[in-house]
């Protein structure tokens, strides 16, 4: 019971701390990343300034912004490794790959969802979605050197 309250919480949070380390380092060694994220802060800075010299009150615009943020990430960061922790605990996955792996597919899903696979994805685009399914990886990853190899409780003894 100890493990349900403190150590997977515990583990989850270090992954999802881990992935965004690993998003930070994705923007600084992939270009089309770094644009993706500096220049949509930059873009939405200016709109927000550029209301407010106009006499418009961006705090609409803001609070839209901010939420669509938190959403992207809760997509990115959270959602793929708590999923998969929940499906290796009531499973009992314990393989580190299968944990890495589901975890980058899924935080990857993300994006390709936004583009509907209704076309095959540019090489930009590409190494965005690589960027993404590393930082998965990472978070899911994480939790599993801290509570994935024990996934759903002690292991039963073998049939004699």
């Amino acid at each position: 019971m100890l493990r349900w309250l403190l150590l997977i919480p515990f583990a989850l949070l270090l992954a999802m701390g881990a992935g965004l380390l690993a998003l930070m380092l994705a923007a600084a060694v992939s270009p089309e990343f770094a644009l993706l994220i500096g220049g949509g802060f930059e873009h939405l800075f200016a709109t927000l300034f550029a209301l407010a010299e106009s006499g418009y009150d961006p705090t609409p615009m803001a609070q839209a912004t901010v939420s669509l943020l938190g959403r992207l990430g809760f997509g990115v960061l959270v959602a793929p490794v708590l999923l998969v922790a929940i499906a290796s605990e009531v499973f009992r996955l314990r393989s580190g790959l299968i944990q890495t792996g589901a975890t980058g597919l899924l935080a990857a899903l993300v994006p390709l969802g936004m583009l509907g696979l209704s076309r095959v994805p540019t090489l930009s685009e590409t190494r965005v979605i690589s960027a993404l399914v590393l930082v998965g990886a990472v978070t899911g990853l994480v939790y599993w050197l801290v509570a994935g190899r024990s996934a759903g409780g002690e292991a039963a003894d073998p049939p004699r």
